[in-house]
């Protein structure tokens, strides 16, 4: 999937610019990470106590564009591996960090937390919004929603054929009051929901219990 990906970011060269400008110039340009070909793994007892694994790629873009537009060489490219790989690892939650090439690095995060205690939660940054957790204490509820990008160029992405790809899976004790997944069951006393990503253009996940 990461060679495909590769070439597939190979063969957009004369509209990369243009792809970069318009996900990552309102998202700071510098912290900009796109998903691709991902897992999400998420589960969330009554009390607020969740688990979020995150297995799949990140993707830089600048990294991408500097190398395909050639202003990047050799000892620029390694630089700016270098200050994602330190940006990344700030979050002690990314336990593998390993660089593709073309701005590829294919990661496994992994974090325990309470987001009753927490109030909320976003992954990977408040910039580059990829899942995000919010407790609501004056309605006593949790909303759990994908961030991914802005609605308003969903179609300008889709046009230039970027292909964002994933599983999402949430499972809760909790009750749930509303919910968009494509798949909803109850086993044994717990709510599982799944999403599957097949582009851009699919809905938004979203779910709020309480």
């Amino acid at each position: 999937m990461k060679n495909q990906f590769v070439e597939h970011i190979a063969s957009m060269a004369p509209h990369l610019r243009r792809l970069v400008l318009v996900l990552c110039v309102p998202l700071f340009l510098t912290s900009c990470y796109l998903p691709e070909a991902f897992n999400i793994d998420l589960s969330m007892e009554r009390n607020g106590d969740y688990r979020l694994s995150y297995r799949g790629m990140l993707v830089q873009p600048t990294i991408t564009q500097g190398l395909l537009d050639k202003s990047l060489d050799v000892d620029a490219e390694k630089e700016k591996v270098a200050k994602v790989l330190a940006d990344l690892k700030r979050d002690s939650g990314f336990r593998q960090i390993t660089y593709g090439g073309r701005g590829v690095f294919n990661v496994v995060y992994e974090r325990r937390g309470n987001i009753m205690r927490e109030k909320s939660f976003v992954f990977v940054r408040r910039q580059s919004r990829i899942l995000e957790m919010f407790f609501h204490k004056e309605r006593n509820t949790v909303e759990i929603r994908g961030g991914f990008v802005p609605d308003q160029y969903q179609d300008k992405l889709n046009a230039l054929g970027y292909q964002m790809t994933g599983k999402i899976e949430f499972r809760t004790t909790a009750g749930i009051r509303s919910h968009n997944a494509a798949e909803f069951k109850e086993v044994g006393g717990q709510n599982r929901l799944r999403w599957e990503i097949k582009s851009i253009t699919d809905p938004v996940p979203n779910v709020i219990i309480g």
